[in-house]
């Protein structure tokens, strides 16, 4: 490659890397507010209510949210090792 052409590449990879770290700092956060800003949470519910209610769904999607932090920093992570020379 050229060295335009690195250097590119690698600024499009720091710029990914950057977006990844937000993502994995605040990524989790993202169904909470879904969830506040939808009215959930608004009072303390039984268990049973908490099943029936449907809101067990924002701390499945926190988790999804986690597993896709891991994967895209792991993808940054790859990227970054294939442009060693």
């Amino acid at each position: 490659m050229s060295t335009i052409v690195c250097k590119e590449t690698r600024q499009r990879i720091a710029l990914l890397a950057r977006a990844s770290d937000l993502f994995e700092r605040f990524g989790c956060l993202l169904p909470v507010a879904i969830a506040f800003l939808n009215g959930w949470p608004t009072e303390v519910k039984t268990y049973q209510e908490f099943v029936e209610s449907g809101a067990w769904h924002v701390f499945l999607s926190g988790a999804l949210y986690q597993l896709a932090a891991f994967a895209l920093g792991r993808a940054v992570s790859f990227a970054e090792a294939g442009l060693d020379p």
